[in-house]
């Protein structure tokens, strides 16, 4: 004899429905993001120049192949100082609270309040002239399952956009430090073609002077001084624009460094001549060129998170 039980017909379309929705939950809402594989040779298309060699190398703090103290002092520093990379860094923790907040919503939300009150009834209005007092505490607490994956990919999105933040933060140094080290290329250069100039200068104002004397005693022609001169005014011409991109070239590297103007006069004291490479500079291989740049990591990153968006708002 088989005795009817009505809990199990109900127990059975129920756990039918929980293991639907189950399923449901294993595939989050939205399409899975994938990643585009670019075509990229393994060798480069043309022989590497003499000095070049196509092997991975040392690229975290590149500008220190120059092996100059005073490049690296300025670098660092500018690392420490710059506007620009503290706010970049700034948003990478605003991007790590955002990934907080997206992880936390997957939890049970719970909620407490308490409150008092306090009511006075003066005998001018009739009043007993007792106080009165009154206390409150409440709780909730909630729970929504994430059957559908929005939560999931809530998560998705805001862990690459986090990591979108720090390819931004590296971005953001790989220019700072190309900046300073072009400024400070700038700076070298133009110190060295000053100290030619004057050089120049000297020796030009030494010859037209020699070249004068002749003339004046007849040994020369007047074409000769008028040459010698010539020469020496062209020297002396060029010496306003070159001190002039000197100043304008130690204004944008104490602009890089967070400073004011004038406080890197002290580092760039002293010549230690224009930056120069090694013999032999690593260029890497042509596929891992582009996985190494920050900004386009970034915007990998970035339309991950956008990706996974589209699951959220379905």
């Amino acid at each position: 004899m088989t005795v009817d039980n009505p809990f199990k017909r109900l127990l059975l379309p129920l756990g039918s429905v929980l293991f639907a929705l189950a399923g449901f939950g294993c595939a989050p809402v939205g399409p899975d993001f994938v990643r585009p594989e670019p075509e990229a040779p393994a060798e480069w298309s043309q022989p590497a120049d003499q000095g070049l060699e196509a092997r991975s190398g040392e690229l975290v703090e590149w500008w220190r192949v120059f092996q100059d103290p005073v490049l690296n002092d300025l670098v660092d520093t500018a690392r420490r100082n710059n506007n620009t990379l503290e706010i970049a860094g700034l948003r990478v923790y605003e991007a790590l609270a955002q990934l907080g907040i997206a992880t936390g919503a997957q939890y049970p939300q719970s909620q407490f309040a308490f409150g008092d009150a306090t009511w006075i009834a003066p005998p001018e209005t009739g009043g007993s002239g007792s106080n009165f007092w009154q206390y409150g505490i409440g709780a909730s607490a909630s729970w929504e399952i994430d059957f559908w994956g929005r939560f999931r990919r809530g998560i998705e999105s805001a862990d690459a956009a986090y990591l979108a933040s720090i390819a931004a933060y590296d971005q953001a140094l790989v220019l700072l430090a190309a900046s300073v080290v072009d400024v400070y290329a700038v700076i070298r250069t133009t110190e060295e073609q000053l100290r030619i100039a004057h050089e120049n200068l000297a020796i030009q104002q030494r010859s037209y002077e020699i070249a004068s004397v002749l003339y004046e005693n007849g040994a020369s022609s007047e074409l000769d001084m008028q040459q010698a001169e010539t020469l020496l005014l062209a020297t002396r011409a060029t010496l306003p624009a070159l001190e002039a991109t000197l100043r304008q070239a130690r204004n944008a590297l104490t602009t890089l460094l967070g400073q004011p103007p004038g406080s890197a006069d002290a580092l760039l004291a002293g010549t230690s001549g224009i930056p120069a490479l090694p013999t032999d500079i690593a260029v890497g291989f042509p596929a891992d060129m582009l996985r190494r740049r920050p900004d386009v990591r970034q915007a990998e990153l970035l339309a991950m998170s956008q990706n996974a968006l589209v699951g959220l708002a379905e």
